[in-house]
């Protein structure tokens, strides 16, 4: 019976090293994860780093900034020579892209009125030396004709700011906001325009100081036509 003793002794030893080995196991493999995180997970956004490759961030991804189609992209970039060309007050390079059928309509305000807005064809647009005075509209407020000149009209209707280089431009959306109708896609349904657009900056006027100048384009096969200039302001 002693000799017995050592064997038990040995067998229950071997058992309690057994169990020991089998916790030591079964803690190691609780730190890691079943799964790991895809790109797929809905908390993991995948996203570009700077050096080109693939990081994920926690949370959802910002919406992209709206795109403009490869029709607006072409507009904007006639928008951008025609106002160039009406920066260097240079009117011959401006003639060819005026709608031979439609014509040029110049409008003081963001408002078509066909009653009163003069029209032009390409070939019947004033020059600055021309001194004749006509009247472009009435004035806001005061309903008093405008009888300016063609260069006195320029000045003030069409290029009183440094419009090429305004801070913010939009194709087919309104900035200026203010009292007066904008009703361009009224008078030409197939009408599509730019805006270039210069903030209100005095504080005691609220941002009513604002100004724009809007060039309204009509398309003619795979190119766009001049057909209005507008000036956007506040008015009462």
């Amino acid at each position: 019976m002693r000799r017995m003793y050592p064997l038990l002794a040995a067998v229950l030893l071997a058992v309690l090293l057994a169990g020991c080995g089998a916790k030591s196991n079964t803690t190691g493999a609780s730190d890691v994860p079943n799964t790991l995180p895809s790109a797929g997970s809905p908390d993991i956004v995948p996203t570009v780093g700077e050096g080109g490759e693939a990081t994920h961030t926690s949370g959802g991804a910002e919406a992209p900034s709206e795109q403009l189609s490869a029709k607006e992209t072409q507009l904007k970039e006639t928008a951008q020579e025609v106002v160039e060309y009406l920066r260097e007050r240079d009117l011959n390079s401006l003639v060819p892209f005026i709608d031979p059928k439609l014509g040029l309509r110049f409008s003081p305000y963001s408002h078509v009125n066909k009653d009163t807005d003069l029209v032009f064809t390409p070939d019947t647009l004033p020059s600055f030396k021309d001194a004749t005075k006509q009247v472009w509209g009435t004035n806001d407020g005061s309903g008093d004709p405008i009888e300016l000149s063609f260069r006195d009209y320029y000045e003030k209707f069409v290029y009183n700011k440094d419009f090429a280089d305004a801070p913010n431009i939009s194709v087919n959306k309104l900035l200026g906001k203010g009292n007066t109708e904008f009703n361009v896609t009224d008078a030409y349904p197939n009408a599509s325009y730019v805006e270039y657009y210069f903030p209100g900056s005095d504080k005691d006027l609220g941002g009513m100081d604002w100004q724009s100048l809007i060039l309204v384009f009509d398309p003619e096969g795979d190119d766009w036509r001049l057909t209005g200039i507008m000036h956007g302001q506040w008015t009462i």
